[in-house]
């Protein structure tokens, strides 16, 4: 393996913020929001010229932003009038190329099991994995088929001491 020595880095002023392009929006939002409580904290049109300049479509689009209780935040973004085509969704969670889930690092991961269970949820499993000692994690996919992690560590201190103080 070869050695990889750092020697800038970026400067953030905040968490990172994914952002997922879709096409039914309040669908997104009934999941994120209504499912996993999220909260909605914009929401905005980009007009057709800001659109172009920035590079994302021609046409526009609707732009919701969505924080977690820990303050990251996640991007819905319709583009209007060309909806986006739509990924497949692989029968295994890493054959999909490029950004293939997101990860909750979250506790209680047996409730939240029964909570996705509730309202319909598409599990890959029908519980949480041990995935390594005491490590429990399970993976669904949102309404338009993006995969969605959680995962609970019994000592988020081993696992993140830079979070813990």
């Amino acid at each position: 393996m070869n050695e990889i020595t750092q020697s800038w880095s970026l400067k953030m002023t905040a968490p990172l913020e994914p952002g997922i392009v879709c096409n039914d929006i309040e669908r997104m939002l009934g999941f994120y929001v209504g499912v996993l409580g999220l909260n909605l904290v914009a929401d905005a049109d980009t007009t057709p010229e800001m659109s172009r300049r920035f590079g994302a479509t021609p046409y526009g689009y609707r732009i919701v932003r969505l924080q977690t209780p820990y303050g990251e935040r996640i991007k819905l973004v319709r583009p209007n009038r060309q909806p986006p085509k739509p990924n497949p969704v692989p029968e295994w969670i890493y054959e999909r190329h490029g950004l293939a889930y997101l990860t909750f690092v979250i506790e209680g991961i047996s409730g939240v099991a029964q909570h996705l269970k509730e309202h319909g949820v598409k599990l890959i499993s029908d519980e949480p994995i041990e995935v390594r000692k005491g490590v429990f994690a399970l993976y669904s996919l949102d309404p338009e088929g993006n995969y969605v992690e959680f995962v609970e560590y019994p000592d988020i201190a081993s696992y993140r001491p830079d979070l813990v103080k």
